[in-house]
């Protein structure tokens, strides 16, 4: 959706688009160095597909190398629990992959301010997700946790079937646009606090509204 400040190139608004519907191509972007390094082996039960590992150009903070062993058991996955409610029950439940991870970070830090119960789950690839068992995908994405948001600099398409009924998307289905990732994101108001209230629309579209 963004570009670096490398180079004056117009570019794309997003180039990831193509990827993610073309059926012999694994799309799985990299939130990390940490995530990047989980690796799932094209040919498998869980890839028959080549995998095209997409890197962000802008900065981005790193985790601790001691979480790679959670980061890759996760990729493979397909998605994983990345930040946890306080009490590990999550009244809702921030989706993202790549450097929107960030993002989510971000919000579920105004919303534990609030008293809101938040989990932030990385999504690299949600096919792969999907076809984890049942027991993992109710661990990372319980049925209870009704209210959900999806967050992604770009098109929404394809996180539908994981928001649920409650579930609300945090996106950007723009097109034509090509500027440093904070410029675009302020004009455009993608950040922590649009993703937070999309949270709170949520709640109150699960029925959890006057929860506090």
């Amino acid at each position: 959706m963004s570009s670096s400040r490398g180079g004056t190139t117009p570019r794309p608004f997003e180039r990831t688009d193509p990827e993610r519907r073309c059926a012999d191509t694994a799309r799985a972007p990299a939130v990390d160095a940490v995530e990047a390094a989980g690796r799932v082996p094209p040919g498998t039960a869980v890839s028959p597909a080549p995998v095209a590992r997409l890197l962000l150009r802008r900065p981005s903070r790193h985790r601790p190398a001691g979480s790679g062993a959670v980061a890759a058991d996760g990729v493979a996955r397909g998605g994983y629990v990345l930040a946890d409610a306080p009490d590990g029950e999550p009244e809702v439940v921030l989706v993202a992959a790549g450097g929107e991870v960030h993002t989510a970070l971000a919000a579920r830090r105004l919303l534990l301010a609030e008293g809101i119960g938040t989990r932030v789950v990385a999504m690299p690839r949600p096919e792969w997700f999907r076809e984890q068992s049942e027991e993992y995908r109710e661990s990372v994405l319980p049925n209870r946790a009704r209210a959900r948001v999806s967050v992604e600099a770009g098109s929404a398409l394809g996180w539908y079937q994981l928001l649920g009924d409650a579930g609300m998307p945090v996106g950007l289905d723009r097109l034509c646009a090509g500027a440093p990732a904070a410029a675009l994101f302020e004009q455009h108001g993608f950040g922590p606090a649009r993703v937070a209230a999309a949270a709170r629309a949520s709640l109150a579209r699960a029925g959890r509204g006057e929860h506090r």
